[in-house]
């Protein structure tokens, strides 16, 4: 289901692929929120590479990412993460996009609260089904609380 995105992103570019990729990101963040695996995966691209925003590991490849997600949700059942764009920029080719943010993480352990916030930032490329979808994303942790 199609989320709408959040009104004050700035969108440059062309802005039809920039609000197409702002409902994208929507529609990740709400199958973050159900743990929807198999649309996760339908945003990422094949060799996707997530550089967390903490000390955990480098993740490379659709298939990876989904085993974290997995984990993470079992693991954590009440986590947390959204990513809230402010900049989409979509290149003049219209073939490559970057998106900036801000994102949040959020659970629990041993009854203890733990927040993580900072600043991402995403690589979008159209792929040639003409679908855009997740090749890279970069989380930088400004500030966390709670027990790590």
């Amino acid at each position: 289901m199609a989320r709408s995105p959040k009104s004050d992103t700035q969108l440059l570019g062309d802005k039809a692929a920039a609000r197409a990729i702002a409902t994208a990101r929507a529609d990740f963040n709400a199958a973050l929120e159900s743990r929807a695996l198999k649309v996760i995966a339908t945003h990422l691209a094949e060799d996707a590479v997530l550089v967390p925003g903490d000390e955990a590991q480098l993740i490379t490849g659709r298939a990876a990412q989904l085993d974290a997600w997995a984990s993470i949700f079992s693991q954590m059942p009440d986590v947390s993460y959204v990513r809230t764009p402010s900049r989409i920029e979509v290149c003049e080719d219209a073939h490559l996009a970057a998106e900036t943010g801000r994102w949040k993480g959020a659970w629990s352990t041993d009854g203890v609260a733990i927040r993580y916030s900072g600043r991402y930032f995403a690589k979008w490329r159209c792929e040639m089904d003409g679908v855009w979808r997740i090749e890279a994303e970069t989380f930088v942790t400004m500030k966390r609380s709670g027990q790590t």
